[in-house]
Parts: structure tokens; C-alpha cells; sequence
């Protein structure tokens, strides 16, 4: 059967299509909200420190409460742990597009606002990962998985560059409540799917003790605890000046917010692009290729961060994208996959989906450094650190893995 076969038998599972329909448009609305929150917040305060602020306080819940999201997406029907936590996304962003309307909105708004959403947003995403698999077969299961993860670089490519022309067209206001607008189409097109399954008791009250068997067979295995240490460097200094790039491109480039959605634009075509090539590189040096990445990665950062020209720095931000988030975590995904038995997997991959979550905990510092120094000097530091950990933890330190040899295939 080919593949457009294979998409179609999927697309015709009712449920599926339901869920793969929300899941394409709160994409569109999660790739902009940042974009749309950020430039409230720098038309609120003019600040980038307030702005890395606001990003912190959404991160710190995001990741103290993945875990437990978790655990959440186990115990309860995860159609309405998505209906639920969707809906409440939706109504934030709604209070913060009316509170912007009426010309009311203060900071501490946006602060409370951000925390909150990083609650919701935290219980959202294990149940929305996860259940995919309660409503294709197994034999369909690569197919959905890649369908679902097309919905999200399509939200990445499309959400940011829209939200940029409607702030500057028809306002903030306007932007955020057309995000909020997304949200409640996402929860009905949920409502649609039927009953998924729910695991036992047992079976949940194991998820801790599974994520510290997670945790210990990582400090046992040189490879995975080598690339999570890098991925979480590559998170925390490396990635968090996605979340803060309206402060940043504001103050550079002296863009608006379309130029802002059409950097966004180049990150997630630059990312998909990355995600496509990969798998024609396979696995055979997939280490030595994860470090080369780190590397790009790091001196595209750099050049972009001292450009003042905008096209030369939208085609750099395009190269970031392709060598960060398409390159990068792939390889350190796939890696981690390759080096886990079966039997280990699952709880392995559980600790690493820790990492994306310090994306917004770097957010902050780097704002600071940038409001001391400059945004130049700022992000050549965070690509410093990212390299610095690379080469000292996957290269120097006695014990980190050896370049000429592959990964293990434990099964």
C-alpha cells in the first residue's frame, strides 16, 4: 500500500480525523501565543527583562508539573484532560485580548496569566502525545505519529507570520483573541473523538518509580546521560531565545511584529527541513553527526545575533533552524531510542521530555544579559555555553563516548 494509501486509511478513522483536525489548529494557536504575548508585553513595558520574565514564569510550572501531567493523562479519559485544559488556554488568552480591548491590561496581568498557562499547558501535552496511540492500530501508529507531528510544523510555519500581520493590521487585541478563537475550535473538534482508554491504578501509581528507574539507568549509561546532558544545555542556553525573539528582533533589526512572524516563519521551515533531511544521513556516526550539529548550530546563532541586515538574518535564523530543533533534538531523540532497551525505553524517553521545558528557563538570564551588555554579547554567550558543554562533556571529560564508534542497538 503506499503511503498516500496509508495517510488516507488513517484520515478516514473518524476519531483520528477529529483529533488530528484540533491538533492542526491548537498548533497553529500554540506557535503563536508566544509571538502575541510577547509583544503585549514589550508594548506594555517596553522590557525585555519583563519579557524573559514572563517567559520564566511560564516555564517554571511547564516543567515542575510535566511529570504529574503524566500521570493525569494515565488516570482520566484524555479527551477531556484535553478538552478541559484546552478550553482553559482558550479563556486566558480571551482575557487577556479583552483586557488589551479595553485598555486595562498591567503587567501582573501577564504574569499571572503566563504561570497559569504553564499549568494548563503542562497537563495538555502528555495527553495530547500519548493519544494518538488510543485511536489508530499499531500498524498505523508510525503513519499518525508522523501526520501528527506535520500538523505541528505546519502550525509553526503558518501561526506566527498570520498573527504578525493581524497584530499590525487589526491589533494585539485582535491577535489574541483570534488565538483564543483557535482554542475553542481545537476543544470541539475534540469533543467529537469517542472514549479512549485509561490505565489502571497500578499502572499509575508506578509512573514515579518508573521515572527514577528512568533517571538510574541513565547515570549507567555513558551515551544517554552524555546526549541528555547536551540536549538540556543545547534547552537551556542554546534555545531560549526563541521565546524572546520580539524583544530581540524589535531591538536589532527594529522590525514589527510581521518581521517577527516571518523569523518564526524561517525557524519552523528551517526546522521541518531538518526533520526531513535527517533520516537520508542514518545512524551509523548519528553521534559524531549530533555534535557536528550542536557546532552549526552554535556559530549560526552567533553570526545571527551581530546581523542588523533583516533577509540575511532571516536566512540565518533559517539555518538555526535546521541544525537546532532539526537536527539537534532529532539526533538526541533518536539516540537515546537506539541506546535504551525495550524493556527501558518508555521511562528513558520520559526524563528526556524534560528538556525542551528549559527553553523557557533561559529565557530570563538571557534577557538580563542582553538589558546589560547587548542582545549580541547575550546570545554568542548562550551559544558559548552550548559548545563549552558539547565539547567538555561529549569529547574531553573522561568518560564521554567515543567518536569512531556508533550507537548500540540494545532492542
Amino acid at each position: 500500500m503506499s503511503y498516500l494509501s496509508r495517510l488516507s486509511v488513517i484520515l478516514s478513522q473518524t476519531s483520528f480525523r477529529w483529533f488530528w483536525l484540533g491538533s492542526s489548529t491548537q498548533s497553529v494557536a500554540q506557535a503563536t501565543q508566544f509571538l502575541a504575548i510577547g509583544w503585549l508585553v514589550l508594548e506594555v513595558t517596553g522590557s525585555s527583562a519583563q519579557l524573559g520574565l514572563v517567559i520564566f514564569l511560564y516555564g517554571v510550572p511547564n516543567v515542575a508539573f510535566l511529570l504529574v501531567a503524566g500521570v493525569i493523562a494515565d488516570l482520566f479519559d484524555r479527551r477531556y484532560v484535553l478538552i478541559v485544559t484546552q478550553a482553559g488556554v482558550g479563556g486566558l488568552i480571551a482575557a487577556l485580548g479583552i483586557l488589551t480591548l479595553t485598555d486595562v491590561i498591567v503587567i501582573w496581568h501577564v504574569y499571572v496569566a503566563a504561570a497559569l498557562l504553564g499549568v494548563v499547558q503542562s497537563l495538555n501535552m502528555p495527553a495530547r502525545m500519548t493519544m494518538v496511540s488510543d485511536l489508530v492500530d499499531q500498524g498505523s501508529l508510525l503513519d499518525a505519529v508522523a501526520m501528527q507531528n506535520a500538523a505541528v510544523h505546519a502550525g509553526r510555519i503558518a501561526g506566527p507570520p498570520i498573527a504578525g500581520v493581524i497584530i499590525e493590521v487589526w491589533g494585539l487585541s485582535a491577535s489574541l483573541l483570534a488565538i483564543a478563537g483557535c482554542y475553542v475550535v481545537s476543544v470541539a473538534c475534540v469533543a467529537n473523538i469517542g472514549r479512549t482508554s485509561q490505565t489502571t491504578q497500578a499502572m499509575v501509581q508506578s509512573v514515579f518509580r518508573n521515572f527514577a528507574d528512568g533517571v538510574s539507568f541513565i547515570k549507567d549509561n555513558p551515551v544517554v546521560l552524555t546526549v541528555i546532558v547536551i540536549t538540556c544545555s543545547f534547552g537551556g542556553f542554546g534555545m531560549s531565545h526563541l521565546q524572546i525573539l520580539p524583544a530581540m528582533a524589535k531591538d536589532t533589526l527594529g522590525v514589527g511584529a510581521t518581521g517577527v512572524g516571518l523569523l518564526y516563519l524561517a525557524s519552523g521551515i528551517g526546522s521541518l527541513m531538518g526533520n526531513v533531511l535527517l533520516p537520508l544521513l542514518g545512524t551509523s556516526n548519528i553521534y559524531r553527526l549530533m555534535l557536528i550539529s550542536v557546532a552549526l548550530f552554535a556559530a549560526f546563532l552567533t553570526i545571527f545575533a551581530w546581523s542588523d541586515w533583516f533577509w540575511i538574518s532571516w536566512a540565518l535564523f533559517l539555518l538555526v533552524g535546521v541544525f537546532g530543533l532539526g537536527a539537534v533534538w532529532p539526533f538526541s531523540s533518536t539516540i537515546v531510542q537506539l541506546e535504551s532497551p525495550s524493556e527501558v525505553r518508555g521511562r528513558v524517553m520520559g526524563v528526556l521530555q524534560f528538556t525542551p521545558g528549559f527553553h523557557f528557563l533561559g529565557a530570563f538570564p538571557l534577557a538580563l544579559v542582553a538589558g546589560q551588555w547587548s542582545w549580541g554579547v547575550a546570545l554568542t554567550g548562550a551559544a558559548a555555553a552550548t559548545i563549552l558543554v558539547a565539547i567538555w562533556f561529549g569529547l574531553v571529560r573522561d568518560g564521554a563516548p567515543s567518536l569512531s564508534g556508533g550507537v548500540s542497538h540494545p532492542g
